[in-house]
């Protein structure tokens, strides 16, 4: 122990008189300590711990040995190879075609991104409370102590740890921390990783492991600057196979801290919910859990691939020591209670839509399933952490080649849909060069014709926002009356002797979660069940805007080659709507929440059930708030005695109106048309922009009528007709 070190590099104390006036000893007592650490009295020890908030390692400089890394087979390799694969065949036959802008955008961009879209490692989520020992168990898996762990709230931002492999050329160090705000937007986006000019206007600082510490924590020098995101790269077996994101502990005096993880979690593929050993999935653990697996991807499907049902989610009770030094038999009754309490909260028709996208059923409602998801955890007692190590990996090692084999059918849809429209304007060409009157005929009728047409798109623009407004009005009225008809005293007693509900703290406080899952899950199927409405209004637009465009063609006997459905859909796909365009938007996981409005379809492998999955703030914040503050206000009640369901019923009541939940759900309402109108106007204005553009392009053609241009043209057309052709899968 260096206990003048100690004082002058961690406490910043500099004089000996003033750590023994901390201490309430005499100075001669430092000066004779700091000569010899052997003679410091263990109670004075204790009394520097208290006085100073350090732990004891931080102290004596005393480290735990750190466990060896996670050792997890590297099946990212092959999906790494596909993607390295395929950007290089589409760079390739890109220079060697020098394919104008007008095709390049129209078939190759979006290929492109979604490829990178797909093709990305899986993201394993740490989440707890700020005092379970996230950092630990991260460093645990890595086999390296690097990020900062201390018994205080330490981490304030989302810390991506990547693999060294994974750092961009620009990235001469192995951090960079970003800020918490640029201009309007919030967050940095760790997609946008190689995108240097981006990254560099939300860089704050860069170096080493140490920018952690000193930016990403409540203790550290650079805390004022606000960052909200650092990555940093590393050389650790484990993430060869996946990203894993370290968040600020929920519920910390920090509003900032709340919203990162919030926000974070959701892109999240794997989640690690960590709830001390000691005091395992207490209300607030339990209120916030809740909603992370409702938004979990929901990877296993049946007959496609052999995961285990929620195979990606992991409820660990840390510090598992704590319990009797890890009694067995005292940690399976921490997780079978945890678990039966969780289920409990869980929304009723929550498996029913699991079993909808997964294809597998959840007897008893799932309580095998969940329960096999929760482990006990520490580092202090190696063998406990054996179940979950292996189950960890075997998810790991799994993920890589789901995710592969989905980007290869997204690239066999994509080629097979766009191959109908490069045949459709190589006939359109072809067609110019050998009958130019017919397509100055068609021309002529498409410009006289457009004034009226446009017209009557705006006038059917109308009718879908009218809808929108129409649909939004009737969302808040259904929302308001079901909540009028639930949060009252006599329908709150009646729930309360359905559910067989107890008169004990655990069991109201359980009861205000499930109250609180039931309202929201109610309230976003009401959303689902108006937004189908509306997307069915909106396929009716592209229809008839197809029809609008269409007539001049039929005229004169020419193929249309204008696709209205795919200029729609592609807008949203570049607005990060649509997670890819394969199979014409066969793959459009966001149909069921209304954002592809275009049309239905599979719902993909890696959905998640909520709607937090494509508004992911909506009502994340709200849901848990309500749930915490119900749960807060049941436990300041006295319940015992006659009628207490009737005093828990009138609590309820009282924290709903006393915080106006009834007007935060409006607003996510709200806010939820909004969003949804904004996307159905741009997807809009760039259908609009792609239809001038081809007119304007279809004008130059047979105006300027360039034969050899003509013939290029259509050359670059069966180029990458070929090129759809032999994409290598």
């Amino acid at each position: 122990m260096n206990l003048k070190s100690f004082r002058e590099d961690k406490l910043k104390i500099k004089t000996q008189s003033a750590f023994a006036e901390l201490l309430g000893v005499e100075q001669s007592n430092i000066s004779r300590w700091e000569k010899d650490p052997d003679s410091i009295p263990f109670q004075v020890i204790q009394r520097i711990l208290e006085k100073t908030g350090a732990t004891y390692e931080e102290l004596t400089g005393w480290k735990k040995p750190i466990p060896a890394p996670l050792y997890v087979k590297n099946t990212w390799e092959k999906a790494d190879f596909t993607k390295i694969t395929l950007l290089e065949y589409v760079s390739k036959v890109l220079q060697e075609m020098e394919l104008p802008e007008e095709y390049r955008k129209s078939y190759v961009e979006d290929l492109c991104s979604g490829i990178a879209a797909k093709l990305v490692k899986p993201k394993v989520a740490i989440v707890g409370r700020s005092d379970t020992g996230k950092s630990t168990l991260i460093n645990a898996l890595l086999g390296m102590d690097k990020m900062p762990a201390s018994w205080t709230p330490t981490t304030s931002i989302a810390v991506y740890i990547k693999h060294i492999s994974d750092k961009p050329a620009f990235m001469e160090e192995d951090v960079w921390v970003f800020a918490n705000r640029e201009g309007e937007e919030t967050l940095w986006d760790e997609c946008r990783l190689h995108d240097e000019s981006y990254c560099r206007s939300w860089k704050i600082g860069a170096g080493g492991v140490e920018m952690l510490r000193s930016f990403g924590t409540r203790q550290g020098e650079h805390y004022d600057k606000e960052a909200g995101a650092a990555v940093v790269f590393l050389d650790a077996p484990v993430l060869k196979t996946c990203d894993i994101v370290d968040l600020p502990g929920f519920g910390t005096e920090t509003e900032k801290d709340d919203e990162i993880t919030f926000a974070t979690v959701q892109k999240a593929d794997v989640v690690i919910y960590l709830s001390q050993a000691n005091g395992f999935m207490r209300i607030e653990d339990i209120t916030y859990l809740k909603r992370n697996i409702n938004e979990l991807p929901v990877w296993e499907k049946k007959g496609e691939n052999a995961l285990k049902p929620l195979s990606n989610l992991f409820v660990i009770a840390s510090q598992a020591h704590t319990v009797n030094n890890g009694n067995r038999v005292q940690l399976k009754e921490i997780l079978d209670v945890g678990c039966a309490n969780l289920l409990k909260t869980l929304p009723n028709d929550y498996w029913n839509r699991r079993q909808n996208l997964s294809g597998y059923t959840y007897a008893d409602n799932g309580c095998k399933e969940l329960r096999s998801r929760f482990f006990a955890y520490t580092v202090d007692v190696p063998d406990i952490c054996v179940p979950f190590n292996a189950a960890l990996t075997e998810i790991l090692e799994a993920l890589p080649d789901i995710i592969n084999e989905k980007a290869k059918a997204f690239v066999r849809d994509y080629a097979a849909s766009r191959k109908p429209s490069l045949i459709r304007k190589i006939w359109k060409y072809e067609g110019i060069v050998a009958e130019r009157d017919k397509y100055a005929a068609l021309l002529d009728e498409v410009e006289k014709n457009e004034l009226f047409r446009m017209q009557e798109n705006d006038r059917r623009k109308r009718e879908v926002r009218e809808e929108i407004a129409r649909l939004s009005a009737e969302s808040l009225d259904e929302f308001s009356e079901y909540l009028a008809s639930t949060v009252n005293i006599d329908e709150l007693i009646r729930l309360m002797k359905e559910k067989g509900v107890k008169n004990k703290k655990e069991d109201t406080e359980l009861f205000g979660s499930s109250l609180q899952s039931m309202i929201q899950v109610h309230c976003e199927t009401l959303l689902t069940r108006k937004t189908e409405i509306l997307a069915e209004k909106t396929r009716d637009y592209i229809t008839s805007y197809t029809e609008s465009i269409a007539q001049p063609f039929e005229n004169n006997s020419i193929h249309v080659d204008f696709d209205a459905g795919w200029a729609f859909a592609s807008t949203l796909s570049k607005m990060g709507l649509i997670g890819g365009l394969g199979g014409y938007g066969g793959i459009l996981a966001s149909s069921i929440y209304g954002v592809a409005l275009l049309v239905g379809g599979e719902i993909p492998v890696g959905a998640s059930i909520g709607l937090g999955a494509v508004f992911p703030m909506l009502f994340g914040e709200t849901g848990l708030v309500i749930g915490l503050l119900i749960a807060g206000g049941l436990q300041l009640m006295r319940l015992f005695g006659g009628g207490w369901e009737k005093s828990v019923a009138k609590k309820i009541v009282s924290v709903f109106d006393e915080n106006d939940f009834n007007m935060k759900f409006r607003d996510g309402i709200l806010q939820y048309w909004e969003q949804i109108e904004n996307a159905f106007e741009r997807a809009a204005a760039g259908l609009d922009e792609e239809w001038d553009e081809y007119v304007d392009n279809l004008r130059k053609t047979i105006t300027k009528y360039d034969i050899q241009e003509i013939q290029h043209k259509i050359a670059n057309l069966r180029c990458l007709s070929d090129f759809f052709e032999n994409i290598p899968l």
